[in-house]
């Protein structure tokens, strides 16, 4: 059976010093090579991953953080940005039959996010872009990241939501206590922070009106839905009616949202996603290499799904989302 991944990160040396929350032992699968990613998917029977370089890319000097979650922008983003996605351009250029690619933006620059967004797909073939949590404390309801939501609705390609650490104030805040440092670390992170912060990300774009003004807009989020099938019921009984949307916030999430199964092996969760959002909803995926092939297709194989259920959430939607090539053979 064709399997197809699609939360599936390239890391860069820089990222190590930004991610002190997670265990020692992620690190030692952070970087693998290009030829230990093919036997890790050839060994887990994963036929594609769609690539995405989510971390903060290096500077000239080789150090740090430009592209950072909330760090301000200039120019000098735009050649490093420009320099990721050819990285990612190359590796889907040697193996185009197992990878394709969402676009690193550099998202604090609008209209040079948009411009960017715009090469990616008509130059390089890339797939839609992967955009990792809020930009300067800001979220990308606000209107002056209009021109990257317009250019994606346009060219008809989804934006990849994923999560990223809070904004220090925001961490400083809810997340510090009387307990281990790294404990607030991970509690900010993967924890619990950043999918209640991805949930809330969703919920204003739909409540700001974006998809109303957008409604070609796609939107994918990770983690079986960041918790918003729990949440539903009472958004639409709370905040639905306060609001002037012409229909109630769950229309949107089963109309412009897609989900994920990222990270989260649960046959639990899954049920209530698929519940909720419906199984032509969901897709397969692994969130490596932060998570394993194996483990996570060991769990797929063994939901209780018909064939054309599990066909669909192994590649059938994802081919049609994102216009994946499909080989003959």
């Amino acid at each position: 059976m064709r399997i197809v991944t699609i939360e599936e990160h390239v890391n860069r040396p820089s990222v190590r010093e930004h991610m002190g929350w997670q265990p020692e032992a992620i690190f030692d699968r952070l970087l693998p090579s290009v030829e230990q990613r093919l036997a890790d998917m050839d060994d887990a029977g994963i036929s594609v991953q769609v690539l995405s370089a989510p971390v903060p890319a290096p500077g000239p000097d080789g150090a740090a953080d430009a592209l950072a979650p909330g760090q301000p922008l200039d120019e000098s983003a735009i050649p490093m940005v420009q320099g990721v996605n050819e990285e990612l351009y190359r590796m889907v250029s040697a193996h185009p039959d197992r990878f394709s690619a969402f676009a690193t933006l550099p998202v604090g620059l609008p209209e040079a996010a948009a411009a960017e967004l715009e090469r990616a797909v008509k130059e390089l073939g890339f797939v839609g872009t992967l955009i990792s949590g809020t930009i300067g404390d800001r979220f990308l309801d606000e209107p002056e990241f209009a021109p990257i939501l317009e250019t994606a609705a346009v060219l008809d390609v989804p934006i990849y939501l994923h999560p990223a650490p809070p904004p220090k104030r925001v961490a400083d805040v809810y997340y510090k206590g009387a307990f281990n440092p790294r404990v607030a670390g991970m509690l900010s992170n993967a924890g619990l922070g950043w999918h209640q912060e991805t949930a809330l990300h969703v919920t204003r774009l739909i409540i700001s009106g974006v998809f109303d003004r957008l409604p070609g807009l796609k939107i994918i989020v990770g983690h079986l839905g960041e918790g918003l099938p729990f949440h539903l019921h009472r958004l639409d009984r709370l905040v639905y009616p306060l609001t002037e949307l012409p229909k109630p916030i769950s229309q949107y999430l089963t109309e412009n949202l897609w989900y994920t199964t990222s990270g989260y092996f649960f046959n639990d969760q899954f049920a209530l996603t698929r519940t909720t959002f419906g199984e032509d909803r969901i897709m397969f995926s692994v969130d490596y290499p932060f998570e394993d092939n194996h483990q996570a297709r060991e769990w797929f194989d063994h939901l209780d799904l018909p064939n054309a259920v599990r066909e669909k959430m192994a590649h059938g939607t994802a081919d049609q989302l994102l216009r994946l090539p499909v080989s003959d053979t």
